[in-house]
């Protein structure tokens, strides 16, 4: 029996809708995913910015000497990660992450809508559920890992979500390196530097 030319075209277009229809949801999943850190079990969720892929908390790997939980509490590490030196940020990440430049996060920056527009954006995306309403938080109901407070190199801690700060792997002499900056609200993100003794959070991009 010859086959009808419209339910042959009816079949096509049926197949090409449900392809259509799914095309967007494996692209979505392409775009996130979790990692397992193999060194403590720590899992992280990551994000697709732009061509980057970073992860979207803090580190909480343990660097002995060089790493610190906000005011030594471990009660502030399960939400905003531990806070490094800029030498304990170096050894912080896992195997295929690193610690980026501050030409990728510039590149990550510019994904987000530039300099003005990305503080909000990276603060809206960037949250941990399952967290208890903060004063001070970037998203109501959640926290921002981004906004982990400072440790100075004196041990003393400020800041934690209201601001806060990660390192880049650019240094500028033996004492200073180079780090960006958040605040709760502050649609910006600055360009700074600190003494490498201070304690910042470290967010780790993928290898290419």
């Amino acid at each position: 029996m010859k086959k009808s030319p419209i339910m042959h075209g009816l079949r096509i277009t049926v197949a090409l809708f449900i392809s259509l229809s799914i095309l967007p949801m494996l692209i979505q999943a392409q775009d996130k995913g979790t990692f397992k850190d193999a060194r403590d079990g720590h899992v992280y969720n990551w994000v697709k910015i732009g061509t980057q892929v970073w992860m979207t908390t803090n580190m909480k790997f343990n660097v002995p000497a060089e790493s610190w939980a906000y005011n030594n509490d471990s009660a502030t590490e399960a939400h905003y990660g531990k806070l490094y030196s800029w030498k304990g940020a170096q050894a912080s990440c896992p195997k295929g992450w690193h610690l980026p430049s501050d030409k990728e996060w510039t590149t990550a920056i510019q994904s987000l809508g530039g300099a003005n527009g990305a503080g909000t954006r990276l603060q809206s995306m960037d949250t941990v559920t399952n967290a208890p309403v903060a004063a001070g938080s970037a998203v109501p109901g959640h926290i921002s890992s981004l906004l982990g407070g400072v440790r100075h190199p004196d041990g003393s801690c400020i800041g934690i979500n209201s601001w806060g700060g990660c390192w880049t792997s650019a240094k500028v002499n033996d004492t200073v390196a180079t780090n960006v900056l958040f605040a709760h609200g502050s649609k910006e993100i600055g360009i700074s530097t600190n003494d490498k003794k201070s304690g910042f959070s470290v967010r780790c991009v993928r290898n290419k």
